[in-house]
């Protein structure tokens, strides 16, 4: 689609650009909590370019594929799900799974120890303090 782009649009503007009179943009954001377009003091709609994406895609599953209001609702709501499901990052493998709890803590210990170790090596005069903390447990 060519129209400029901005930074904000107004609704007679967003109306032109997706083919979707303003009444039912107007509707559609009752309908929708995912269209939400800002507000200017006076009260006119300043949409921005997540807005008309919004309306496109509703449009789209309204008109096109023939959804009734509740199923594109349910529909919006389950992409956007699948679209925060994939940027939870996974957790770090510490090598850990194959061993049991006990084990686990030995290994842990073994690495702790080794690293303090190493931190007494580094600074012995300030290393005091971490053997009152090593003897407890």
């Amino acid at each position: 689609m060519d129209y400029p782009k901005k930074l904000y649009y107004s609704i007679s503007e967003v109306a032109g650009i997706t083919g979707v009179k303003a009444h039912v943009l107007r509707y559609w954001e009752t309908e929708f909590p995912t269209l939400k377009p800002k507000k200017t003091r006076a009260g006119s709609r300043r949409y921005r370019q997540v807005d008309i994406d919004a309306v496109l895609a509703i449009k789209e599953l309204l008109y096109e594929k023939g959804f009734k209001i509740a199923g594109a609702r349910k529909a919006l709501r389950q992409d956007k799900a699948a679209e925060v499901a994939p940027a939870v990052p996974a957790q770090i493998d510490l090598g850990f799974a194959p061993l049991s709890t006990p084990a686990q803590l030995t290994a842990l210990r073994t690495e702790l120890e080794a690293i303090l170790a190493l931190v007494r090596e580094l600074a012995p005069d300030k290393a005091a303090p971490l053997k009152k903390m090593a003897g407890k447990g």
